[in-house]
C-alpha cells in the first residue's frame, strides 16, 4: 500500500468513526507535516485545502465529498480541490 492509499484508508475510517470536519482537518494537517517527505505536491495540497476545515465552517465539505476524496486516493488517483 504507498502513502496515497494509506492516508485515503485513515481518512475512510475518521468518517466512518463520525469525526468532525474540524478534527479531520487537524488531522489532514499533521499528516501532511509527518509525511512531508514522502508525498508528491499534488497531495501536498490536498491536505494542506483539507486542514483548512478546521479554521472555519466556511471551508468545511460534506462528508459525501470526503467520502468521494478517500476512495479517489485509494484508487491511487490524484486529487485537487
Amino acid at each position: 500500500m504507498n502513502i496515497k492509499q494509506k492516508i485515503g484508508t485513515e481518512l475512510k475510517q475518521l468518517l466512518t468513526n463520525k469525526k468532525t470536519t474540524e478534527q479531520i482537518g487537524g488531522w489532514c494537517y499533521w499528516i501532511y507535516m509527518k509525511h512531508i517527505q514522502d508525498i508528491d505536491t499534488t497531495l501536498k495540497d490536498l491536505l494542506l485545502d483539507l486542514s483548512t476545515m478546521e479554521d472555519g465552517p466556511e471551508f468545511e465539505l460534506s462528508y459525501e465529498k470526503l467520502n468521494d476524496i478517500a476512495d479517489r486516493l485509494i484508487a491511487g488517483e490524484d486529487v485537487k480541490l
